[in-house]
């Protein structure tokens, strides 16, 4: 067999075509981008939120800032009014919300603590916690 010259040209043009192209694909092709880390956002979010409740008291005077920190803490023993006192620490409660007041959004309704050997389930009127024994 006997190969002309423009035939192994051809070939050999062609083979450095395709490696080129292979090459440039892969060097010019985006890394994937990683899947989104919820948990990294939501404590980004979270670290951010907190950052700029601290920092809106860095510029206070001591006496306003006794004044903020004294109030956030009322504002966080707030949240239990009507159930102040009677908690269980590290025990599970279903709580039920019901809307707030003027300077509130919620308040508790009613709370239930959790029971081994208790089925709970929402009653037939779709507002109360049900149950029965296991």
């Amino acid at each position: 067999m006997r190969f002309r010259m423009p035939t192994v040209l051809a070939a050999a043009l062609l083979i450095l075509v395709g490696t080129a192209t292979f090459w440039a694909g892969r060097l010019s092709g985006a890394e994937p981008k990683p899947a989104p880390d919820r948990g990294y956002d939501t404590g980004h979010a979270d670290g951010l939120r907190e950052g700029r409740a601290e920092q809106a008291t860095l510029n206070l005077p001591a006496t306003d800032k006794a004044i903020f920190e004294s109030g956030y803490a009322a504002g966080a023993t707030d949240v239990f009014t009507g159930y102040d006192g009677g908690w269980d620490q590290n025990a599970p409660y279903i709580i039920v919300l019901a809307p707030g007041g003027p300077a509130a959004t919620y308040r508790i309704a009613s709370r239930t603590r959790l029971e081994r050997g208790v089925n709970y389930y929402l009653c037939p009127d779709g507002h109360k916690l049900c149950q029965r024994p296991h």
